[in-house]
């Protein structure tokens, strides 16, 4: 479950400056054709968002906020990022869509339901603004010569997309072809530390951890989308 609202910054009246991730809002100012069908009043000076109202027909106002509900769909959520021009800093919790698929089955995605790699793939599509099918990166574009974890890297080097030792939120940490394990990178700490979200850590379950930065072998940065 998503714990948390989608926080976001809006341009208009800002003031000072704010230290934000990758995906984060940089310019949240929205004119009042952008809000027909979905409400997002956006803060002239918060990060919070509360609740979302999807059916109101316009923004009305320019000094309250609003976000997503704890449980938003493929539909909300790719409403959210299109308001926010695609530039969105998403929340930590539980958002994978086949949270209730059986492990030994397939998604969508082509990658077995409720294991790591699915999940992984899951949020490089959210990353990049695809919530549903037709998906933008699925295993045939991902690791085309094969599924599992470990390989992974070598399906980064095939591609010739960018890897490193150095972490990014939004890259997927990549545990060593003997862990056959990856996850995603939810944040990054100024103490040597990352954390994590991942499934199949334990059987077939979300978890997030925070861990030291130098116990992932390789970071495997956000492919481009095709």
């Amino acid at each position: 479950m998503l714990r948390q609202a989608l926080a976001f910054v809006a341009a208009v009246g800002l003031v000072g400056a704010v230290a934000i991730p990758a995906y984060a809002v940089v310019d949240g100012s929205l004119d009042e054709s952008q809000s027909a069908g979905g409400a997002v009043l956006l803060s002239g000076s918060g990060l919070d968002i509360a609740e979302m109202e999807f059916a109101a027909p316009a923004i009305d106002q320019r000094d309250s906020y609003t976000g997503l509900p704890d449980q938003p769909t493929g539909e909300q959520m790719a409403a959210a990022y299109r308001l926010a021009g695609g530039n969105i800093s998403w929340p930590a919790g539980d958002d994978y869509p086949f949270a209730n698929g059986a492990g030994d089955a397939m998604s969508s995605l082509r990658y077995a339901t409720r294991n790591c790699t699915d999940f992984v793939a899951w949020r490089l599509n959210r990353d990049a603004g695809s919530f549903g099918e037709p998906w933008l990166m699925d295993w045939g574009y991902l690791t085309p010569n094969g599924g599992d974890a470990s390989n992974w890297a070598d399906a980064w080097t095939a591609h010739g997309w960018a890897t490193s030792t150095t972490p990014v939120v939004g890259a997927v940490a990549w545990f060593g072809y003997g862990a056959n394990h990856v996850a995603y990178v939810q944040a990054v700490g100024d103490d040597g530390t990352v954390t994590i979200e991942e499934y199949n850590w334990v059987r077939l379950t979300y978890g997030m951890r925070t861990i030291a930065t130098d116990s992932i072998p390789l970071y495997l940065y956000p492919p481009p989308t095709p």
